[in-house]
């Protein structure tokens, strides 16, 4: 019953319960009939609710109580009174639906294969077709993820739960790459490229074999080999004129990125000694772009390239007095037989205007171009024609016009190559080519002392061997 009273009231009967324990003690007993008049002053103290509640602590449930003792002038008793205990609610168990879940992303790399697409990578890994065509939105304009090639890496960030995609990265290379971020529902894109340190190196061979051979031996990279090639094909027929003792040096660039060699950059120089004649060309940039040049400034390239097509040997040369060799009588080689392989290509000598694209007697499948100024060639012999290879097409020097065959009075597959000035037959293999167009004057201040510069530093770089055979053809 005391339990269910509230405390103030409690506290209430407990005073009134010991006054009245109080004025009983004083009373006389029943012997005693006479009557005395007595007076009780209590002091009561006013005691704030919040002070008292701070002094006493409830848990729940409660606990059985335990005795403690009260005391005044007079007498002694004793009431009850609550535990000071409480619970700490840390060790109470946290349900599961109230649990903070953590949310994890996987991250995964694939490297692109041969056949493979944005798509059938993603959705391997789970990603939605929804995702899928946001991100290639986001590549809409530029195409990097749509002209993805084999090597290149895809690394990207899924959602473990719902797969959905975070965050895509195309690695290009280790100088470039494309991230692609998640923001709600669309994805931006940031392109991100690396600049990787130059470093100059020289290297310089003597030929005994041939030139990639012996270039091959001494360290020289294939790729600087073709390009140091076609930097002096105009001037050096590399199927014909390579002598042994020919010597060749170059200064290039290689490509380092944290300290490792990730490429090779351009050939800032080179020198190439054939057959007692020295050749020189010097990378320059102009406002029309980067050329070789001579040091005086002339441009390395010719107007024509000296052989247009890749031939394993001259199965005819240029012979006014030729005797033909299904006829057997006297008939003009007004050009060159260049034998090769069925369907080797055939390249435009230079610039120009296709004038005739088809078959002409003996000479079978036959292209005519006109290069202005007088000039002309004519191919012949053909298997086919390359696809635009048309009258009055447009072509450039370089461009694939045909492929070698063994069409009309032929023995054997190969091209027949004729170089035409205002309409007379010259020797291709010995003709003066036209040089390509001269550097502009505000240009040619400029480069002079360039060219000075990095010569000298070429041929600083010489062997003494190299620098001997440079003072005989000097001198």
């Amino acid at each position: 019953m005391i339990k269910k009273l509230p405390f103030k009231l409690l506290l209430l009967l407990v005073v009134i319960s010991t006054l009245l324990l109080l004025i009983i003690s004083l009373l006389p007993d029943g012997s005693n009939q006479s009557t005395k008049t007595i007076t009780l002053e209590a002091n009561l103290q006013i005691v704030d609710m919040d002070d008292l509640d701070k002094s006493i602590s409830f848990i729940a449930p409660l606990q059985k109580a335990e005795a403690a003792p009260i005391e005044d002038e007079t007498r002694q008793t004793t009431i009850s009174t609550i535990p000071n205990k409480t619970t700490e609610l840390a060790d109470l168990p946290i349900p599961d639906n109230l649990k903070k879940k953590e949310i994890t992303y996987l991250h995964e790399q694939e490297t692109v294969s041969a056949g493979d697409s944005l798509s059938t990578i993603l959705a391997k890994h789970g990603v939605s077709a929804t995702d899928i065509y946001r991100v290639s939105q986001a590549d809409k304009k530029e195409n990097d993820l749509l002209k993805m090639r084999p090597g290149q890496t895809l690394e990207f960030e899924i959602q473990e739960s719902t797969k959905e995609l975070q965050k895509l990265t195309l690695v290009k290379s280790k100088l470039e790459k494309i991230e692609f971020t998640r923001e709600d529902k669309t994805f931006n894109s940031t392109r991100i490229t690396r600049e990787p340190d130059l470093v100059q190196t020289y290297k310089e061979s003597i030929i005994n074999n041939s030139l990639f051979v012996d270039g091959l031996k001494s360290g020289i990279d294939q790729r600087l080999l073709i390009e140091m090639a076609n930097i002096f094909g105009w001037d050096i027929d590399f199927a014909l004129d390579i002598r042994k003792g020919d010597t060749f040096s170059i200064l290039y660039e290689e490509k380092y990125l944290d300290g490792e060699q990730i490429g090779l950059g351009n050939i800032l120089a080179a020198q190439f000694i054939n057959n007692g004649r020295m050749y020189q060309a010097i990378r320059y940039a102009t406002n029309s772009g980067s050329s070789y040049y001579t040091p005086d400034g002339l441009a390395m390239r010719k107007a024509f390239l000296r052989t247009p097509v890749e031939f394993t040997r001259i199965s005819s040369k240029f012979n006014p007095n030729r005797i033909h060799p299904l006829f057997k009588t006297s008939r003009p080689h007004r050009g060159v037989d260049y034998a090769a392989s069925s369907g080797t290509p055939v390249k435009s000598a230079g610039d120009g205007k296709v004038s005739f694209a088809g078959k002409q007697n003996g000479y079978g499948n036959v292209v005519i171009i006109d290069h202005g100024k007088g000039y002309t060639t004519l191919y012949a012999h053909l298997r086919s024609f390359a696809r635009g290879t048309r009258k009055g097409a447009r072509v450039k020097q370089g461009k694939t016009i045909a492929y070698v065959g063994q069409t009309g009075w032929a023995t054997g597959p190969h091209l027949h190559y004729e170089f035409r000035i205002n309409g007379v037959h010259k020797n291709p293999v010995t003709v003066k080519l036209p040089n390509d167009d001269p550097m502009p004057k505000k240009d040619l201040k400029k480069y002079l002392p360039y060219s000075k510069k990095i010569t000298s530093m070429l041929e600083g770089y010489h062997s003494m061997e190299y620098q001997e055979k440079l003072a005989n053809i000097r001198n």
